[in-house]
Order: C-alpha cells, then sequence, then structure tokens
C-alpha cells in the first residue's frame, strides 16, 4: 500500500503532466493550421476508412467551404464563435440548414482526429443547426400503375422502376445489382452492394439485407433476366457496372411525361415503396429493415402517410356498445 506522502508525490507528479507544465516536459507542439492538417487528414484518415463517395463529399466541403473561411487559423485557434460566424456565413450563401450541417460535421470529425491524434488538446463543441423534416414526394397506387404501364415500351427502364418501386432500393443499389444476388427460388433479394461512378462498394448503412419480392416483381425480374446476360442485372454496354447512373432521372422524367404525372427524382420511387408499406399497415419497425435505415428515427419521416389508417380504425368505434335506438 502506498504512503500518504508517496500519494501526494504522484498526485502532484500527475497534476504537472496533465497542465503540460513538467520541468523534463519539452515545448509544446504548435497545432497545424486547418489547411495543413485537412490534407494530412484526407490522406491518413478519410482514405483508409470512408467509401469513395464519402471522401468526395468530405473533400469537397474541406476544398469549398471549411478551408476557404478557416483559412490559415490553427486548429487550437478556431473557437465557438467563429463556427457561429461559420454558420451564418453558409446560411447568407442560401445553403440548406442540412447542408451547412454537414459541413460542420467534417469539421466535428476533422478536430476530433486531431485530439485523438495528440496535435490538439481539446475540440470545440460543433452545435449542429434545427433542421425541419425534408419534404418528399411519392406516387399513390393507381399513379405508380400508371407510370409502370408507360414505361413498358422498354424493357430495360420497365424492370429498373419496377425494383424501385417493389423494393425502396437506392439507385446506387439498383444499378450495383447482381444475379447472384437474386434468389428466384427463395424469391428474394440480398442487397450487398452499391455502385458509385462503375465502383462497388457496401450499401449506405454498411450492411446487407434481404428484401421479399412480390410475385408480379419475380415474374418481371425473370422476363429482364431473359434479355439481360452476364452477371449485373443492368449492366453497361460493356457488361460492367455503369458508371454514370444520373441517366435514370432523365428516364425516369420521360416515363412521368408520357404518364402525364408531375415530375419527380429517381430517389422519390424509395420514398413510394416506404409510403405504400405505412399506407397497407406495416410497422414502421418492419419498414426501417426493409429500407436499411440505421435508425428507426429516419422512418418516422413516413408516419403521417398512415394517419388515414388511424382514421380508419377510430372510424369503426362509431357507435359500439350502443342500441340502435341510441344511435338515432
Amino acid at each position: 500500500m502506498q504512503s500518504k506522502r508517496g500519494a501526494k508525490a504522484y498526485e502532484v507528479e500527475l497534476r504537472l503532466e496533465l497542465t503540460a507544465k513538467r520541468p523534463d516536459a519539452g515545448p509544446a507542439v504548435e497545432a497545424p493550421t486547418m489547411s495543413a492538417f485537412a490534407d494530412e487528414w484526407m490522406t491518413t484518415y478519410v482514405a483508409v476508412h470512408n467509401k469513395p463517395s464519402g471522401r468526395l463529399r468530405k473533400e469537397k466541403a474541406l476544398r469549398c467551404h471549411l478551408v476557404p473561411f478557416f483559412g490559415k487559423r490553427r486548429l487550437d485557434q478556431i473557437t465557438r464563435r467563429d463556427i457561429e460566424a461559420f454558420k451564418a456565413d453558409q446560411l447568407r450563401r442560401k445553403l440548406a440548414p442540412s447542408t451547412v450541417n454537414r459541413h460542420l460535421g467534417v469539421l466535428s470529425s476533422l478536430m476530433k482526429s486531431a485530439v485523438e491524434w495528440g496535435v490538439l488538446a481539446e475540440r470545440v463543441r460543433v452545435k449542429p443547426l434545427p433542421e425541419t423534416t425534408a419534404e418528399f414526394d411519392w406516387l399513390r397506387p393507381d399513379e405508380a400503375g400508371r407510370l409502370l404501364r408507360a414505361m413498358e415500351p422498354s424493357p430495360r427502364y420497365h424492370a429498373v422502376v419496377f425494383l424501385a418501386l417493389r423494393t425502396g432500393m437506392r439507385k446506387g443499389e439498383i444499378f450495383g445489382l447482381h444475379w447472384r444476388s437474386v434468389d428466384f427460388a427463395a424469391g428474394r433479394i440480398t442487397v450487398e452492394h452499391n455502385a458509385w461512378r462503375g465502383i462497388l462498394g457496401t450499401p449506405k448503412s454498411g450492411k446487407t439485407r434481404v428484401i421479399p419480392m412480390a410475385a408480379d416483381l419475380v415474374e418481371v425480374m425473370r422476363r429482364w433476366r431473359s434479355q439481360s446476360a452476364g452477371e449485373v442485372v443492368f449492366p453497361n454496354r460493356a457488361g460492367g457496372v455503369t458508371y454514370n447512373t444520373n441517366y435514370a432521372n432523365a428516364m425516369l422524367r420521360k416515363g412521368l411525361d408520357r404518364a402525364e404525372l408531375r415530375r419527380m427524382r429517381f430517389h422519390d420511387l424509395r420514398h413510394t415503396f416506404a409510403s405504400h408499406l405505412v399506407l397497407n399497415g406495416c410497422s414502421l419497425k418492419v419498414v426501417q429493415v426493409l429500407m436499411g435505415h440505421s435508425s428507426v428515427k429516419m422512418t418516422e419521416r413516413y408516419a403521417h402517410i398512415g394517419d388515414r389508417q388511424l382514421e380508419t380504425a377510430v372510424a369503426t368505434l362509431d357507435g359500439l356498445g350502443m342500441a340502435d335506438d341510441e344511435r338515432d
């Protein structure tokens, strides 16, 4: 057991070490500038731990927003006041709060690494801006039927849209899909890839998921299988993974125009899938699993779609337990 004197000496030594005032300690290392550390962070951390799409987003946030604003300022000189000024500058440039928060997330992650690597004593707390729930569009069941009928002249585009409406798969997951992941016997699709600029990575959540196929989807996919050779379900002309999937939006717009429906994004087909599930009484937990959301909070945006289910349920109580003469 340590003596009281020894314990006291250890406490003094520990305090000196924590405050960096030990006599044998060398001069404090000056914190790097935002610009210098950003280059190191991108090369050492982001390139190792992030997907290609994530690396591009972080590189753009740093190059176009964070580094120009904070310039050559050292990391230990960035204060909460500076971060609030950054937010105000971003909003003056008409950027959405959600976009600003993504940039703030990059800043927070960068400073966290700086602390972990011992080049920054502590990071400044980065408080995100409040966000409103993003609005989204979706096709009602009759509208989805009109769109599918309008897409029938093109078997490839019809199959792409049908798959999106029946599975809620993301665009990158659809164009990264391989036939080995389509199990016709079991009637299910395993989502294990996401295509981005011709590169195959994992889905957004980083986890694979299994989506059952409805009978009509099985029929459509079997029909398309007879026309699609190779391993990739929707290959490019060389049989590989499509590099640029932006044409999917143009393809969808043509179908919507043909069906005399309003314009929307390809991603809204994913919203349509989730909305139809809720409309048919599926729980948000089931929708979360099928959509591959990391938390049910992301799925809660569809909760209002089921309001009519609540109205219908309450309507069944009308007059319950009352005699016929009391109802009159």
